[in-house]
């Protein structure tokens, strides 16, 4: 008898956004696929998970290789969570891969719904919701960066990018540059202690920006 993957989303900051169901199919599975199997163990420690599931690393330099073997497991009976540092798996992390490979092998893949910071942001925003373009992290090099973005020249509507706090600046620059002074709502820390939120244009987000830390998430209107 076949196993099956679950996807498992968890909090990205408040601990009381974990879902009973999340905790109990963590607490129940043979298996955790974690980015980082210390942060994980981390988060448990947080979300007050208690598992006796084994846990394995499962991260974009592994993520190939790696799928084979949870194949077996799964193929095996086994039952085996999918997880990321925050938020919902295989959206702007590692997961496609395997997920891709368990339909083909008719393995079961089950959502477990759980928060992300593309949704957090969206249902928030002052910006129409479609069209929408989900872009997540861009590229850290500004030359390729700046070529994924100019794919999306003739693009009108709302655009969604994740951002490293130490690139944030740059990629507010490189957007003036291509595509003039937008409006833009950002997140800051979303759902966390210190969580912030802006909304005001690109050179206005300019000024706001310096001393500012943490995870950011915004979106663009494009017109």
């Amino acid at each position: 008898m076949k196993g099956c993957l679950y996807v498992v989303g968890l909090p990205i900051g408040n601990a009381q956004d974990l879902t009973p169901r999340a905790k109990e199919v963590l607490q129940t599975v043979d298996f955790i696929l974690a980015e980082d199997t210390r942060k994980f163990r981390s988060n448990c420690r947080y979300f007050g998970i208690h598992t006796l599931a084994k846990v394995f690393a499962y991260h974009s330099h592994n993520e190939m290789q790696s799928a084979k073997e949870i194949i077996k497991f799964l193929l095996e009976g086994n039952k085996v969570a999918l997880v990321s540092d925050a938020g919902s798996p295989a959206i702007s992390d590692p997961g496609r891969i395997l997920i891709d490979q368990c339909y083909t092998s008719q393995i079961p893949v089950i959502p477990i719904p759980g928060p992300s910071a593309f949704s957090t942001l969206m249902s928030i925003s002052p910006f129409p919701s479609t069209p929408s373009l989900f872009l997540g992290f861009l590229s850290t090099k500004q030359g390729k960066k700046k070529k994924e973005l100019e794919k999306y020249q003739n693009f009108q509507g709302s655009i969604f990018i994740f951002e490293s706090v130490h690139r944030m600046e740059k990629t507010l620059l490189l957007l003036l540059e291509l595509w003039g002074n937008l409006p833009i709502f950002i997140g800051r820390e979303m759902t966390k202690t210190h969580e912030e939120y802006f909304l005001g244009d690109i050179e206005a987000a300019l000024s706001w920006l310096p001393e500012k830390r943490g995870e950011f998430s915004f979106v663009i209107f494009k017109t």
